[in-house]
């Protein structure tokens, strides 16, 4: 497979996306308010992805499965991130390998492979620059997440805690089902 398209590879992103869309939907069918999500929903735009809509999502049991969830995903951005930085490293190597080579070949058959490769890695090397905005943007977004949920939601925190009981449909923060 040529540098460009190992890059390409990597840096689809739609999976990534589509996890965090599904993750945003999960949200809404919660019951959260937008203000507590929506770094999410800007991680999914970030990778790729847009906001899913529609009913019969999942909702999360507690605001812990949300936060697991998160890390999850920061963990599987992290593993791509390194792959990343794998794959641009070797990138830049064999095209550094083949500009060294290109000054000392003389058949200029020879000549013209090398300077392919040269540009197959520079054209690897801007797809995965992509990759890396990308990923950042994602990172920076869900890293954000709890924050955002925590300011959200702090004063309900600090009533629960206290021991004072949510009003209805609070049942999130509660972790306490509905009655039937």
């Amino acid at each position: 497979m040529s540098w460009v398209g190992r890059a390409e590879a990597l840096a689809d992103t739609e999976d990534l996306g589509q996890e965090a869309a599904i993750m945003g939907a999960r949200c809404r069918a919660t019951g959260l308010a937008f203000t507590s999500f929506r770094s999410i929903l800007g991680a999914a735009r970030a990778l790729g992805s847009g906001q899913l809509v529609g009913d019969g999502w999942l909702p999360y049991r507690d605001d812990h499965e949300l936060v697991g969830v998160i890390c999850d995903m920061l963990d599987e951005i992290t593993d791509r991130w390194q792959a990343y930085v794998r794959l641009r490293n070797e990138a830049a190597t064999a095209r550094a390998r083949a500009w060294a080579y290109l000054q000392v070949v003389v058949e200029e058959a020879d000549r013209v492979t090398l300077r392919a490769r040269i540009a197959d890695c520079t054209a690897a090397l801007e797809v995965l620059s992509v990759l890396a905005g990308r990923l950042t943007a994602a990172s920076r977004r869900l890293n954000a997440a709890p924050v955002e949920l925590g300011a959200t939601y702090a004063a309900v925190y600090r009533l629960v805690a206290a021991g004072r009981v949510m009003p209805h449909d609070g049942r999130w923060i509660t972790g306490q089902e509905l009655p039937a």
